[in-house]
């Protein structure tokens, strides 16, 4: 089925700090794209809505969406924390046009909290849930003989929100015998939301800057959310380290390094003591698998299954 991402015509998509927005994650799943002012020109398409889109495109496309019951929209979702997304403009729309019989959801991540009450409210029945897709455009060797014998570890750390990553941070921070194995990047911020660019190691330089180093701490929100970084982790070609999301299954699962969080020092000490061709063998599986299960024909054609039963 063709399909297209809508993107906003006021939200400037150069601020953000990853690559799975806007025509990037059109790009990433092989779609093509184009901004919300030219939606008559692909009413004969599945048209996939960027949640990006301002409060005005909201109400723009709310009138539309009504207006043209024959052409079908996914909206898209991706964050399910109440406190960010309740009182939030498109959250409000998502709710309000929900049981349009031409309106279904795409959600990045397994519904949790405010999305899975959207997912509710429509029966279980009006949303799919496709994750990031696999795309390896980076330039990194592989071995991990010449890196730095370190963890990397970077990302908010809003203690409610990403309790693993408050948690795994506080604790090395008390414990001086820890200092010298995790190496912390600083967020960059959120230039998109009106913040400080803080640095630019973002995009294609993040994954450099992970590339110095052996591991990589990945954890999920408090929701189990697979973000973007578990993939970045194997662009990088890093071991995982950190805590499972709650979308892997075997054996992905097997090939993640979860640390105890009760006994951080005992369990790093497991990890830093590996021998070197078994954590090589670990990235490199990492990176197989997750390549395999989130390659974009597979995810095309999983999204395909799903608009075949639902786009009359």
């Amino acid at each position: 089925m063709q399909k297209i991402l809508l993107l906003s015509k006021a939200f400037d998509y150069a601020n953000v700090i990853t690559i799975d927005v806007g025509s990037g994650y059109a790009r990433s799943m092989g779609w093509s794209y184009d901004d919300l002012t030219q939606i008559n020109s692909h009413q004969d398409k599945i048209n996939i809505i960027d949640n990006r889109i301002t409060e005005s495109e909201c109400c723009f496309l709310e009138e539309y969406i009504v207006s043209h019951p024959d052409v079908f929209f996914l909206l898209k979702v991706i964050d399910p924390f109440k406190e960010w997304c309740q009182n939030h403009w498109y959250y409000r729309f998502l709710f309000r046009v929900k049981d349009r019989r031409n309106v279904y959801f795409l959600s990045t991540y397994l519904p949790a909290e405010l999305v899975q009450e959207l997912n509710e409210a429509t029966g279980g029945e009006k949303m799919v849930c496709i994750p990031y897709a696999f795309n390896d455009t980076h330039a990194v060797d592989p071995r991990l003989s010449n890196r730095t014998h370190q963890i990397i570890f970077s990302g908010n750390q809003d203690r409610y929100v990403y309790p693993y990553r408050y948690q795994f941070s506080q604790s090395v921070r008390r414990n001086v015998f820890l200092w010298n194995k995790v190496h912390f990047l600083k967020h960059p911020g959120y230039p998109d939301i009106h913040q400080k660019l803080l640095h630019s190691f973002i995009g294609e330089k993040y994954v450099e800057y992970l590339a110095q180093f052996k591991f990589m701490f990945i954890s999920p929100s408090r929701c189990g959310l697979e973000f973007l970084k578990y993939s970045e982790c194997a662009y990088a070609r890093c071991v995982p380290v950190g805590k499972l999301p709650l979308s892997f299954d075997s054996p992905l699962k097997d090939l993640f390094l979860e640390l105890d969080f009760d006994n951080l020092a005992r369990s790093l000490k497991r990890v830093f003591s590996m021998p070197l061709a078994e954590l090589e063998d670990l990235a490199d599986k990492y990176y197989f698998h997750l390549s395999r299960e989130r390659n974009p024909a597979l995810l095309n054609a999983q999204l395909d299954h799903f608009l075949e039963g639902v786009v009359q």
